[in-house]
Parts: C-alpha cells; structure tokens; sequence
C-alpha cells in the first residue's frame, strides 16, 4: 500500500450516474450539504495508544491481520507518532529467521500433510456438534464431499478463505511502518529474535487433534460469511477495540498455527519485559504489536494500566 493503506463495476457506475442524475434535478437543501461534509470528512485511524513512564513514552500501535482492500483508514496519526519516535520495534512481536531453502522443504511437507492419516476422519476427531456444523457447510455448498479426511488445519484455512468472499486483503499496518521507518531513517529493531524452525517443526510434529480449536475458531468464521469479515476490518479502522475482538472472522488468527504455538518458543512474558523496560529509557520507542497481545483481557494494556501507568488511547474493554 505505499504510503497509504489504501466493486461490481457496473453497477456501480449505474447507481452512481443515477444518484448524479437525480441530484442534478433536485439540488440538495442546506441542512443535506451539511450532512454530506460531515460525512465526507469523517476519519479513520488505526488503535494507538501512548504510555506514559517516569522518563518517556511509548507508542502502541495495534494492528492485525485481514484488512481488507476496500476498508480506508487515515494513517495521519501513525506517521505522526512515527516521525516523533526514536526507534520502532516491529514486525508484530517476533523477528523469524530461515533459510530459503528449509523454506521449499517445509512446503513440500506441508502438501503432504493435506489429508488425515490413512483410516482417520475428522468425526472421529471433532465433538459430534462440531462436526455437525461442517456437514451443514457441505449442504450450503461451502465444502466438498470428502471434507471429513482433510487435516484440521488445512480445512480451517480452506473455511477461513471462503469467509472472505471475494474481498481482497491488503498488508498489514507493519508494511506501512517498514516504508515509514526508510522513509525518515527511523533505528528498527524487533521485539525479541528467534529461528523459525521449531516453530514449524510444531506444525508438523502436532497431532490433527491439537489443531481442532483452530478448526473450530474457522468453522464460525466461515458460518459469519463475509460480512464478519469485513465488519472486523472496518472496526479496526475506525479503533472500536471491543467489536475486533469479539467478531468470529478474529477468533482463528489467535487460535490457529502459528500464534498459538509462538509463545512457548520464546521466553515467558518477553513482550511485557520488553515494553516494561523500555519505560525507563530515555529514547520514545514505537512498538508495532497484534491487537490481540495488546487488548486482549489481561494483555499488555491490561498489564500496563493495572501496573499505574498512564494509556491514553480508544477503548480497549
């Protein structure tokens, strides 16, 4: 998306040179021109909060995955914060490292990995009533027979890309960050640091039934359709915390692979410390962080608030 984050085509010419027609009969009153500027130059944003610490301030910017295409949101007060920031710590909470080519071979393990071993079927995986749930998927066209002998993990990204429609999705708020950070030659570094491999290791090594609370999470997203979708996007954007984080198209991004497995590779509350820490430093450090590890109940903002220090920022709970 550059410096900006950022359709059935005919139709919408069609209403629109409609609209226009019927406006160009009927000029509009005082009070609609009114309504009309206010609307227009209602803004967007993105949750940002500032903390307060005895010798700075940090930055918190809250971002997630699966914003879609068509949803605007104005990046004003993020590249303000940026431009005031002495450093920036992103992206999201962990820096992964791994070579291109164990790359190529995790791929070609996870295409095999696609299906359940030979005489295993998700109705003998999930509870009844779950699975009940998929067979009602089936019957509205959503999955194919032979749904039952898919992994776990690759049904719910199969259910999760179908909740989209055919919305698009654009990089994450990170992306504008990292064209910020070369932009006005901000220091960058990452939260903590850490191989990728035993992180995907998990992936391949976890039994199908570890990733059924992710099949789950998708399941719901999928019955939602694409409109949860894209009510979760437009609530970020417009910094309404609580309607992210209760929407079924959030739940899978937290409960499936790899955000379900990252924190046991890496020190017990490194986030908290880090952040903690950088509270008594003298530089004003941006952390680009998941909405999730920040809002969440009893996440880092939770943490913060409850610990005396001063968030200022949208509502969180």
């Amino acid at each position: 998306m550059g410096f900006k984050k950022l359709s059935k085509a005919a139709l919408a010419v069609c209403v629109i040179a409609t609209c226009t027609a019927a406006a160009a009969q009927q000029p509009p009153r005082p009070a609609e021109r009114v309504e009309d500027i206010l609307v227009t130059g209602r803004r967007s944003g993105i949750p940002i909060w500032h903390v307060h610490g005895p010798t700075t301030s940090i930055v918190l910017v809250g971002t997630i995955d699966g914003v879609t295409r068509d949803t605007k949101w104005d990046p004003a007060a993020l590249v303000d914060a940026l431009r005031k920031s002495d450093r920036v710590m992103y992206p999201g909470t962990y820096g992964l490292s791994a070579s291109p080519f164990a790359m190529i071979g995790w791929l070609v393990k996870f295409k095999r990995q696609a299906s359940l071993p030979k005489g295993q079927s998700l109705a003998n995986i999930l509870p009844r009533d779950q699975f009940a749930r998929l067979v009602a998927l089936q019957k509205r066209g959503v999955l194919k027979p032979g749904f039952e002998r898919k992994h776990p993990f690759h049904l719910a990204m199969e259910l999760r890309e179908h909740a989209k429609g055919k919305a698009e999705y654009s990089p994450r708020a990170d992306s504008f960050v990292q064209k910020a950070v070369k932009k006005y030659k901000l220091k960058s570094v990452p939260i903590a640091t850490g191989k990728a491999k035993p992180i995907v290791t998990d992936l391949f090594a976890s039994p199908p039934e570890s990733h059924v609370p992710c099949l789950i999470a998708s399941i719901g997203v999928a019955e939602a359709g694409p409109g949860a979708v894209h009510a979760r996007s437009q609530a970020w954007a417009e910094r309404r915390v609580p309607a992210v984080l209760s929407s079924p198209a959030e739940q899978p991004f937290f409960s499936c692979w790899p955000a379900n497995v990252a924190h046991h590779y890496f020190p017990k509350g490194v986030v908290r410390n880090t952040v903690r820490g950088l509270l008594n430093q003298r530089e004003v450090t941006m952390a680009v962080l998941d909405l999730h590890t920040l809002a969440r109940p009893g996440g880092l903002l939770d943490e913060l608030a409850e610990a005396g220090f001063d968030v200022a920022g949208p509502r969180w709970k």
